[in-house]
């Protein structure tokens, strides 16, 4: 792997040095955690007190998923009782949901924040010392996520985590003046809300944009242009459109914020008649764009692409709401270097992940190309904790591996023993639809008859005719590529031809927006490229059904 560029802000400097020692900043990182917590239930009875050895701990302390820890954590959000999984008490709860499990509650303590705090300001320095022109004029993030924290029963509050931060720190602000007031992010109804930051941002000269999914970039890039018209007429008015369902807090604070712009609503009417409402025309500022970019993604990285234009491009820290897991602090690539000072990590390969007690391997002892499920200690009480997430090795810096992330772990589907994984299922529809206008889609397994797969497909714009009739040939081809036990599955015939079903325009829209109204915030919802629920396709229209000739 090339050296990484250099960097010199003093924020990032004690990460470089620990990565030339991954050992010696783990076992720092293991203390210091193990000590805290010896005195808490947890601690107590796994004998923390005598651990003083990676092995000592791996000998008293199992690897174990959310739902060892979740009759303690329970106690905490029902009767707020403490000192079961820390000593330090637990402040409050980050909500977790993927696309279809219920909200985990993960707690969160001071030491937890500081970790993630740290590792946060080591990405961020390595971001505007690359580009001091976005550090200077501000940047936008995490805009999507808002509302309010909900108390549990216990009394400890509890909400998602890019809300919790926006709360506390408005981030996009960098010691200015917010460029979005927090009533926005809090609007109820994802329609309206996308509305109201459309109409802010464009008042703005933004030169930097930030949200964990690029699917959430995407959607507002797309609500521009789809309200285009509406929003160069409010621009010139100076309002917001009396149709948009938004809080009195929100019309007052455009009216505060956003005076009559009739020149910006005749730049923005000139866009739409080039038919090039994109990022950087509206916002000739606009610099970078920061998001996840893991290879699953890719699909809405395309979407970007044009957006963005000349524009950087970086890929945010790896983490989830347990813990930190990679910072990406080399601008040319995707990934980075594991968070070697912020938790403590250990890894399963990904082919023993389903083993009783499989084996688990240090950082330094890990193999580049080979893929490996992130097993965490962190601050906040969860030992030894599989997180389900699945990376890739992609070189060293230092001694430090640097890792990607490529799925979950559940993110697999096997009706015959061909273990489709959902990198797989993206990389193999990225090659069949080829130049199609593909808005979105999901493999399924097929509800009913032999098993198969399908594609459920939403596409932007309508297809001529005859021209779905070879995709699910090219579909399966390409499977078989991706995947060599799904090829003998096909050949022996113990595994159907797929079938490509299209759905109506919007039915992934709603889809979204019903996850939403279940409690999934924006930031949290995962577009799913593959599911193992045979019973998915039954909550979209379909308008064709397209089967191999």
């Amino acid at each position: 792997m090339p050296s990484m560029p250099p960097l010199q802000s003093a924020e990032v400097q004690p990460f470089l040095r620990a990565l030339d020692r991954p050992e010696a900043a783990q076992q720092a990182v293991l203390q210091r955690i193990v000590s805290q917590n010896a005195s808490s239930a947890f601690g107590t009875r796994c004998g923390f007190a005598s651990v003083s050895t990676m092995a000592d701990f791996r000998r008293c302390t199992p690897v174990a998923g959310y739902a060892a820890f979740a009759p303690a954590i329970d106690k905490m959000v029902l009767g707020g009782e403490q000192g079961l999984l820390t000593s330090e008490p637990v402040k409050r709860f980050f909500l977790t949901s993927g696309s279809s499990a219920k909200s985990k509650y993960i707690p969160v303590t001071r030491s937890l924040l500081q970790a993630k705090s740290r590792a946060f300001s080591t990405f961020w320095s390595s971001v505007f010392e690359a580009h001091p022109a976005v550090k200077r004029a501000g940047m936008v993030t995490n805009f999507s996520d808002g509302g309010e924290a909900v108390s549990t029963p216990g009394g400890l509050p509890s909400s998602s985590e890019s809300a919790y931060w926006s709360s506390v720190s408005r981030a996009a602000a960098l010691g200015r003046a917010p460029m979005l007031p927090a009533c926005v992010a809090s609007i109820g109804d994802s329609e309206a809300r996308y509305y109201a930051l459309a109409r802010l941002l464009l008042e703005q000269p933004v030169s930097g944009i930030m949200s964990l999914n690029p699917s959430t970039i995407v959607l507002l890039f797309e609500k521009i242009a789809a309200h285009a018209s509406a929003l160069a007429d409010d621009l010139e008015r100076g309002t917001i459109g009396a149709g948009v369902r938004v809080p009195d807090e929100v019309v007052t604070a455009v009216a505060d914020r956003c005076a009559p712009n009739p020149r910006r609503a005749a730049a923005l009417r000139a866009l739409i008649d080039e038919n090039a409402v994109l990022a950087h025309r509206l916002w000739p500022t606009l610099a970078l764009g920061v998001c996840w970019r893991s290879p699953m993604l890719r699909p809405y990285m395309e979407l970007l692409q044009p957006h963005f234009g000349p524009c950087a491009q970086r890929d945010f820290i790896t983490m989830a709401s347990e813990g930190v897991m990679s910072l990406p602090i080399d601008p040319r690539r995707r990934g980075g270097p594991l968070a070697i000072d912020s938790h403590v990590y250990e890894f399963i390969r990904h082919t023993d992940v389903d083993e009783t007690s499989p084996e688990t391997l240090l950082p330094h002892e890990l193999t580049v190309g080979e893929r490996y499920v992130v097993v965490m200690t962190t601050q906040g009480g969860l030992y030894r904790y599989n997180i389900g997430d699945v990376v890739e090795v992609t070189g060293f810096a230092g001694r430090t591996p640097c890792i990607e992330f490529q799925h979950r772990a559940g993110s697999t589907c096997s009706l015959t023993g061909e273990k489709l994984t959902e990198d797989q299922v993206t990389e193999a529809m990225a090659e069949a639809m080829a130049s199609l206008p593909v808005e979105a889609f999901t493999i399924a397994p097929a509800p009913e008859g032999f098993p198969r797969y399908i594609a459920l497909l939403e596409f932007k714009d309508a297809l001529a005719a005859g021209v779905l009739e070879g995709l699910p040939h090219r579909l399966d081809e390409a499977l078989e590529q991706q995947n060599i036990e799904y090829g003998s599955k096909r050949s022996s015939q113990r595994l159907g031809a797929p079938e490509v079903w299209v759905v109506q325009r919007g039915s992934f829209e709603r889809f979204r927006r019903q996850r939403l109204a279940s409690g999934t915030s924006d930031s949290q919802f995962k577009p799913t490229h593959l599911t193992r629920d045979v019973n998915f396709s039954e909550q979209f229209d379909i308008e064709e059904r397209v089967r191999a000739r």
